[in-house]
């Protein structure tokens, strides 16, 4: 779990590879479950399938990944928490329909080819019961960090490498989820990084937090300025089965 701490939390966090002290859970953007069902894909080690069911949710995470899915397990049970993973492809989820009350994935699609994720967002609609909600985390094509990000890394040609990046613009990302789950609204996760999370804090280095800080107050702010959320880097879409 060590060793991929930057995959699955982004590289604010690549300084506690191999000098991990605790676990870092976020704080899920959900009301309390009050015993719902809730699907994670791509939990990997499982942190936000543990920021669910502290939050009062029967959880359930999904991973292509064994190993992935073995570190969550253990991870669950050091911190004692009611959890269950399997080995599963979003494509083809092994669910019956109307399965789950929310289904989440953060930082997970944006690594899929377009027809992938398109795949994997009928799934979504597919497993959630009649309103029910979906929550997804994506990269925003327009964000300033993307932008420099795109430019940098392949001057905005399409991504080679299977985990590059795949940024989507707001338009692309609420039509499809429309279409595959239900009515769908998006808002700002965070700005100037893709997954900044003011629980870890304390885990950040001084030079990290004001940048998380930044992030936050943004974030705010687009509850009042809804233009905002055009230029996000991180973007959440909540859709309604």
């Amino acid at each position: 779990m060590q060793d991929v701490i930057a995959a699955t939390c982004g590289n604010l966090y690549r300084h506690l590879i191999g000098n991990l002290t605790t676990y870092p859970i976020p704080e899920i953007r959900l009301p309390p479950g009050e015993g719902r069902t809730f699907l994670e894909i791509g939990c990997n080690w499982g942190r936000w399938c543990i920021s669910a069911a502290r939050r009062g949710y029967r959880v359930v995470g999904v991973d292509p990944s064994l190993d992935a899915v073995r570190a969550a397990r253990r991870v669950a049970e050091e911190l004692e928490v009611e959890a269950e993973y399997l080995v599963g492809d979003a494509r083809h989820l092994p669910f019956a329909d109307g399965s789950f009350d929310v289904v989440f994935s953060y930082s997970v699609f944006q690594h899929f080819t377009r027809t992938a994720a398109v795949a994997a967002f009928r799934e979504l609609g597919r497993v959630l019961k009649p309103g029910g909600l979906s929550l997804v985390q994506m990269a925003n094509v327009w964000g300033p960090r993307s932008l420099v990000n795109q430019l940098r890394e392949r001057r905005f040609r399409e991504p080679r490498s299977l985990f590059d990046v795949r940024y989507w613009s707001p338009t692309e990302l609420r039509h499809e989820l429309t279409r595959a789950v239900g009515p769908t609204e998006l808002a700002v996760d965070g700005f100037l990084t893709l997954n900044p999370q003011s629980s870890d804090l304390p885990l950040l280095p001084r030079r990290y937090r004001s940048l998380v800080h930044l992030s936050e107050a943004y974030r705010k702010a687009s509850r009042r300025l809804p233009g905002l959320v055009g230029f996000a880097d991180s973007l959440y879409a909540a859709s309604r089965r």
